[in-house]
């Protein structure tokens, strides 16, 4: 079974996926577009944890898969490239990768920097890329091809496949500040919780 699902709090998305465990179902892939692929179960003694990680090089990343490993961890998501890492284990008292605050305020504070970085990123391109606020309201406005819209034929499919990658930009930059202001926000004050509790 497939499902497509979008997370901008990766605490929830790591409850979800464990709750589908409870149903029965178990996650064996997660693509990096949100398909997760799940598995008909029988024993549900399992857990599903994530982890916010950054690798420098390759070597660093095997050292850290294979640690995990180690410790009877599956890896069933995630790259080199991609931060966010999904592992599986039965559940055998030792299946959770944060056992204290301190841990998981270091995952929280990898949290915060990532999203910060993202928002950041975002306000450049939007302020780079927008003329009018017609571009984040109107899709068809955000296309810039002069005459696209009186094009005909494969003209017009190569000019349209051509800007569509860039129009997109310029339509979602606005929207992905939104979504990624809310991410950091949110996890900034569950980091300022955790500073907190270790006062």
């Amino acid at each position: 079974m497939k499902k497509f699902r979008l997370f901008i709090d990766q605490q929830k998305e790591e409850k979800w996926l464990n709750e589908m465990i409870q149903k029965g179902w178990v996650c064996r892939r997660i693509s990096s577009f949100g398909v997760y692929n799940f598995e008909k179960i029988n024993h549900f003694e399992q857990a599903i944890r994530l982890d916010f990680q950054s690798f420098k090089s390759k070597d660093m990343y095997q050292q850290y898969t294979l640690l995990h490993e180690d410790f009877g961890w599956k890896h069933i998501g995630g790259s080199r490239w991609s931060s966010l890492q999904y592992w599986l284990k039965p559940t055998d008292g030792l299946d959770e990768l944060y056992s204290d605050n301190a841990s998981e305020k270091c995952y929280l504070e990898r949290l915060v920097k990532y999203y910060g970085a993202c928002t950041f990123l975002f306000i450049i391109l939007t302020v780079g890329l927008f003329n009018n606020a017609l571009q984040y309201t109107n899709l068809k406005s955000a296309y810039f091809t002069p005459g696209l819209w009186d094009k005909e034929g494969t003209a017009f499919i190569f000019a349209f496949l051509f800007e569509t990658p860039f129009a997109l930009l310029r339509f979602g930059s606005p929207w992905f500040i939104i979504i990624c202001g809310i991410a950091f926000t949110t996890t900034y004050l569950k980091y300022k919780k955790e500073l907190e509790k270790t006062a």
